[in-house]
């Protein structure tokens, strides 16, 4: 049976089922390492170092040898992070971390972090995402916070920017860069969301650029338009009514009230939740009669609202 002819369920089942054989995998592969450095195989194959047979021998790319190499020496303290690793509570990426950070604390501190410390952090990062479990790690192993800026200028005139930012700085960065995602191309990296919210103060404070009002007015409505617009950009339209433009006032009540994605799985009752580029669509399409009232409007991200109207196409097309 090919993937095509398979049912949504079952291709998601499948597809649960490999990860899952491949975390059991995972497991005996970071026993046999084990094995592996206990034995110091390596040197008997005529190689330096366990990365090095790793790499050089059985193929690993550098950070994936790394990583298993983290995981199989902080096992040979910890056990329980092989069962871990194998039931997905724990990955590859938090263990390197907590390796890494450990080296570091012990090179700068020249003392050993005790195996009781790592058995704790162990569980602290379990069921966590890479981001809370860094925090996690700094916290536990009282890791000073960088505070200072540093800026390298680089032979290709770019610059590189080093700065801490504050919990609350960093919410708001994070908070610009959503209200930002309906103007910038996606997958953007932090020096194109940080030139698109230049662009924005440029245009609504620098008086020396021309129609600085009209750029301003505009700029104060690009992302409520851009709801409209890009909702529904490059795609086939069923045959519908004149769109009526939905007034400013009620665009703004709409983002106020959802905030997010309101994309429901009706299956397994999952809301999609995304904050990034956000639309306004309607419930009820408008070539369906649906109206823009309150009710009728709802946040969806640009991804749902493409899919749900090559879902309502195909329902248009069979009727």
């Amino acid at each position: 049976m090919t993937l095509k002819k398979l049912t949504d369920q079952n291709l998601d089942k499948n597809l649960k089922e490999l990860v899952s054989g491949e975390r059991e995998i995972l497991a005996e592969i970071i026993f046999h390492i084990i094995e592996v450095e206990c034995r110091k195989l390596y040197l008997k194959f005529g190689y330096a170092s366990l990365f090095e047979y790793l790499t050089q021998h059985i193929g690993y790319a550098n950070g994936s040898a790394q990583r298993r190499i983290d995981a199989a020496r902080l096992a040979i303290v910890v056990p329980k992070v092989v069962g871990d690793l194998e039931s997905g509570n724990l990955n590859l990426s938090q263990v390197s971390l907590l390796q890494k950070s450990i080296r570091a604390v012990q090179s700068d501190s020249k003392t050993k972090v005790d195996q009781k410390t790592k058995e704790d952090l162990v569980d602290l990062l379990s069921n966590k995402s890479f981001a809370e479990s860094e925090v996690v790690v700094a916290q536990v192993l009282d890791i000073t916070p960088m505070e200072s800026t540093k800026v390298t200028n680089q032979r290709d005139e770019s610059v590189r920017l080093e700065v801490t930012l504050s919990k609350s700085q960093w919410e708001k960065l994070l908070k610009m860069r959503e209200l930002l995602s309906n103007t910038i191309p996606a997958g953007s990296n932090w020096g194109q969301v940080l030139e698109g919210a230049a662009d924005k103060v440029i245009m609504l404070k620098d008086k020396t650029k021309e129609n600085q009002r009209t750029s301003a007015k505009s700029t104060r409505h690009t992302i409520f338009k851009n709801q409209d617009t890009q909702s529904n950009e490059g795609r086939a339209k069923p045959p519908k009514p004149a769109r009526q433009h939905i007034p400013i006032s009620l665009q703004r009540k709409v983002f106020q009230r959802d905030q997010c994605c309101q994309y429901m799985d009706k299956v397994t009752g999952r809301k999609c939740e995304s904050r990034w580029h956000l639309q306004i669509d309607h419930i009820q399409p408008v070539w369906a009669n649906g109206t823009n009232t309150m009710e009728n409007l709802r946040l969806l991200c640009a991804g749902h609202n493409q899919q749900i109207y090559r879902w309502q196409s195909n329902i248009t097309k069979h009727h």
